[in-house]
């Protein structure tokens, strides 16, 4: 390895001794040390074209205007001809261009579930080719698993990291989204380079379609290959159970569970999260087949979910998996107590008919989807909301909404808006609102919120102390005074005590809590009993919200009796253990109050409705009357003709517009209303079960047969529609084509919800007559409800429900080294397979990139800068004499020039003739002719030394002095 940075070293070295070299090719260097060549571009070369008409068009200015003479007319020739050529040059986008000498690379990191073993390595590797990078070149790192994240952005300032710090789903690899996510780092023109690093086990998206992308847009794709470490794994591979199971049968259960060795394990069955099953069994090297066998003694829809567990497995994320199945039987009805026996008179009127009714107490309320559908109809039965968490109430919304479960509220003083249900997803599904609308003229009311904000409630506990205090407000009339302190070491009013004139404005104050600092009980509620005390109201209140222990010891008994003395009640809220729970108890006797143990913080809300509603005391209606029968009584009429019990009291609520109200009392609030709510149906009893409310109503005759008629209305009545379902899994990617038996073609709406109650988005299309298909994205394993309703003129006339059972990622499954996919992928890159990262910064292999800077505003802002010029010559007359004398200058030189040109070509003419005469003039006298002697080889005569001697002084002569001699001569004679 070292001697590999040293390599890159070199090459570095190498780089910027090139550039030195040719330092005459480049104009100027980067402040980063970037040396540039640089070129000029046409992007539009038409527009060149307009330098003919331009100089026809100065041309002919320069001979028509007679006007303008001498250098004006130069200069303004000469800027106009600036100025054309400027805007020419500008219109045909020309531009500076320079190479680009820095590399930038995108390093893509694979870290889904079997490369977590090689994470060291991988880090090591990419800190040592950032430390040899160049220091223009940039890097960028990124994470894939499920999804690809961006873990150090694209800089030349990447010098290490030390740890992924990003949170990434290794359930599944996605190498298509690290790729994108890599090449949408660089910038239109950056040379660049992406690097993969990964086992090549893709299970979601196409890396090989996106590689090519890549290199279609001018990027270079490198991948790095490592091989998943091999791991001691027991893995559930198949667990079956009959979709379809009778009552009273022995269903088998039958799984397969593949172990790399011998050893032995625990495995464990549940039926809507009850153990059927746990027992030790040997498991052998290889595959195990295993069957159980379980008597099913209830109806409905059942989950099941099985679980292998060994000391020596080392991957324990495929040890689970779930089915399940429907039992056919007698209609299942679940009643919730909120007090022992609140329900028993129900009990008795459903014992004399066909339905199996069973009893619980909030607290064992189911939290999965699944134990809800196994219902046909539930039963509240005076339950304060308080008791119930947000997350069931949201699970029992969506059964009745989606899936056809009935849901049933009876009164008491603990249900419906004493029982804190306001805003509520039970509120809802329900056909009558919480809030009272249009009552009678209220004694005034005074309200004090004093709310814990120490650091401690940070998060989700603040958030819905906020939320709590805002439906607080909505609950109040304007007229009521309302107060609100938060508190840590020191109080801040929030809200000054007053009327509610902006309840706006009041929510919006509330929602700027936010929590910090410690913990100071006395202060803040020593604050709220003074602001109460000089107040004229009926009723004055305290609620008091804290999940901590004062950090001072005072007297409060002393401080609550008196205040309660003067009519100021306090209610206490002790939010999770932490929180003095027998001190706020106390105190909340001592204050006339009452207290709340909260455990679940999404119950907080519901607590402070509840007590807004209790105070007020607008809700329970507690005078004797006989209730009105309606006109829509519908079938239940007939139980009433005789007339009805009286009844003592009930809970004040107001109809939603759909509702059917059947009874009504005697200042027309509902006592039983009911109505559709999605696929399912609901009715509001709004006095009690135990006759404490109602009156005789349970003695009455037709008490236990109206109860009946309630309770089996709810049912789902819509008839029974069969469907094939069948899946296909690519990835997180799971297909459903549904078949219809009777081959016919029907609109058909389908919902999709997790076991944990979130909706997935899913649609189905129809293919051919009586098929249809939809698809949907499983991020998690588990069973997701499908429910399938069948429309005709939109009325629902049919239902189908059953369960999709999505495996474990085959990410948890040992698989080698995809050799295969890693080729295909850096050939489609126009890469290459590489042992490592130590040429990753290396401009080999990568396409030439360039730089450019448009000079189109640089040219025109020059162009405008001259006509201003030019305007300033013609229009203030600004003295060019200075133009006149160049001009003159340059024509007297000119003319100089043109007369010593005509000189001397008349003398060179004389010359000629002189020479000319002489050649023609014969000789007076005929020279004897001396006879030639012998010569010896290598020997000269006298004349051929001085003709020699001529010709070498001839050659030697210039052209300039020849002339001269020959005129001299010429003079003498």
């Amino acid at each position: 390895m070292d001697g590999n940075r040293m390599s890159g070293k070199s090459n570095y070295r190498n780089r910027k001794s090139g550039v030195s070299l040719q330092a005459w090719r480049y104009l100027s260097c980067l402040s980063s040390g970037r040396c540039i060549g640089v070129a000029l571009q046409v992007e539009h070369p038409l527009w060149l074209f307009g330098f003919i008409p331009v100089a026809i068009v100065l041309y002919l200015y320069w001979r028509s205007n007679t006007r303008l003479t001498g250098g004006r007319k130069i200069v303004l020739t000469v800027l106009r001809a600036l100025i054309f050529t400027l805007v020419i040059v500008a219109l045909a986008g020309v531009q500076m261009r320079w190479s680009v000498e820095q590399v930038d690379s995108a390093i893509v990191v694979d870290r889904s579930h079997s490369m977590m073993e090689k994470e060291q390595t991988v880090l090591s590797q990419i800190n040592d080719a950032l430390e040899d990078k160049a220091p223009e070149d940039k890097a960028g790192v990124i994470s894939t698993g499920r999804e690809a994240v961006v873990e150090k952005p694209l800089s030349d300032h990447v010098r290490g990291i030390q740890s992924f710090e990003t949170d990434t789903n290794r359930s599944y690899t996605n190498l298509a989204s690290g790729l994108q996510l890599g090449g949408s780092m660089f910038s239109a023109n950056d040379t660049g380079r992406v690097v993969l690093m990964t086992d090549g086990n893709e299970n979601i998206g196409d890396a090989v379609r996106q590689a090519t992308y890549l290199h279609k847009r001018g990027y270079v794709v490198d991948v790095v290959p490592f091989s998943p470490e091999y791991k001691d794994d027991v893995a559930l591979t198949s667990f079956d159970v009959p979709e379809t199971i009778y009552l009273g049968e022995q269903a088998a259960l039958s799984m397969t569970i593949d172990s790399s060795m011998d050893t032995s394990g625990q495995v464990r069955i549940k039926q809507d999260g009850q153990t059927i099953v746990d027992q030790t069994v040997s498991l052998n090297k290889g595959s195990n087949q295993l069957a159980f066998h379980h008597l099913v003694s209830t109806d409905g829809f059942h989950t099941f979910r099985a679980e292998v567990i060994s000391e020596r497995d080392q991957v324990v994320e495929n040890n689970q998996l779930a089915a399940f199945a429907e039992t056919k039987g007698l209609p299942n009805v679940l009643i919730v107590e909120g007090e022992n026996g609140a329900a028993a008179n129900l009990e008795k009127a459903l014992d004399a008919s066909a339905v199996q009714a069973k009893t619980i107490s909030p607290d064992l309320l189911p939290r999965q989807l699944s134990s809800y559908l196994t219902y046909d109809t539930i039963v509240f039965s005076n339950v304060s909301a308080h008791m119930v968490t947000g997350k069931q109430m949201t699970l029992m919304e969506r059964a009745v909404k989606d899936f056809g479960v009935g849901f049933i509220m009876t009164g008491g003083d603990q249900a419906f808006g004493v029982g804190g249900y306001f805003k509520t997803p039970i509120e809802k599904l329900l056909p009558v609102d919480m809030e009272v609308k249009g009552k009678k003229e209220l004694p005034s009311l005074g309200l004090s919120i004093v709310l814990d904000k120490s650091g401690s409630m940070g998060g989700n506990k603040i958030a819905l102390a906020r939320e709590a205090a805002a439906r607080s407000v909505e609950l109040l009339r304007e007229k009521d005074t309302l107060g609100v302190i938060a508190f840590d070491g020191t109080p801040w009013q929030v809200v000054e005590p007053g009327p509610i004139d902006d309840k706006e404005d009041v929510l919006k104050q509330i929602r700027s809590i936010t929590a910090s600092g410690g913990t100071d009980i006395f202060t803040p509620l020593t604050q709220a009993y003074d602001q109460m005390d000089p107040l004229e109201l009926k009723r004055k209140h305290i609620i008091l919200l804290t999940d901590g222990q004062s950090a001072t010891s005072m007297n409060y008994r002393q401080m609550i009796e008196e205040a309660q003395n003067k009519g100021i009640t306090l209610s206490t809220v002790a939010i999770g253990r932490q929180a003095d729970g027998p001190l706020l108890e106390e105190m909340a006797q001592l204050g006339g109050g009452r207290f709340y143990q909260v455990h679940n913080n999404s119950s907080i809300p519901t607590i402070l409705s509840r007590e807004t509603s209790l105070v007020t005391r607008t809700y329970i209606e507690d005078d004797p009357f006989y209730p009105k029968v309606t006109a829509g009584a519908g079938g239940w009429g007939s139980y009433f003709e005789k007339g009805v019990p009286q009844m003592n009291a009930y809970i004040a609520t107001t109809p939603k517009g759909r509702a059917q109200q059947l009874l009504i009392s005697e200042k027309d609030d509902p006592v039983l209303a009911r109505w559709q709510y999605g696929l399912g149906k609901t009715v509001a009893w709004t006095s009690d079960l135990s006759g404490e409310w109602a009156g005789d109503w349970p003695q009455w005759k037709n008490w236990s047969p109206l109860w009946n008629d309630i309770v089996t209305w709810t049912f789902p009545q819509y008839q029974k529609k069969s469907y094939q379902v069948s899946k296909q899994i690519e990835g997180n990617q799971v297909t459903l084509n549904v078949t219809a038996a009777d081959n016919e073609t029907s609109t058909l709406h389908a919902t999709l919800v997790r076991d944990t109650g979130e909706e997935v988005p899913f649609n189905l299309q129809p293919k051919a007559p009586g098929a249809y298909q939809g698809a949907f994205e499983a991020n998690n394993q588990g069973v997701y409800f499908l429910q399938i309703t069948e429309k005709q003129d939109d009325q629902v006339v049919g239902s189908f429900k059953t369960g999709i059972v999505v495996p474990y990622s085959q990410e948890y499954t040992f698989t080698p080294t995809n050799d295969h996919l890693i080729k295909e992928i850096a050939s489609a890159g126009g890469g290459k397979v590489i042992d490592n990262l130590d040429h990753v910064f290396s401009s080999e292999g990568l396409p030439p990139r360039y730089d450019k800077q448009d000079l189109f505003y640089l040219f025109l802002a020059l162009a405008l800068l001259l006509f201003l010029m030019d305007v300033a010559v013609r229009r203030f007359r600004m003295n060019v004499a200075f133009v006149s004398k160049i001009s003159e200058r340059f024509k007297r030189k000119q003319e100089k020039v043109h007369e010593d040109t005509k000189r001397r070509a008349a003398q060179f003419s004389q010359l000629k003739q002189a020479s000319t005469k002489r050649e023609n003039v014969p000789s007076r006298k005929a020279k004897p002719t001396a006879k030639k002697q012998p010569q010896e080889k290598g020997t000269k005569t006298a004349e051929q030394v001085k003709s020699k001697g001529g010709t070498d002084h001839k050659e030697k002569e210039s052209k300039e002095d020849r002339l001269q001699r020959l005129l001299k001569a010429k003079n003498k004679k």
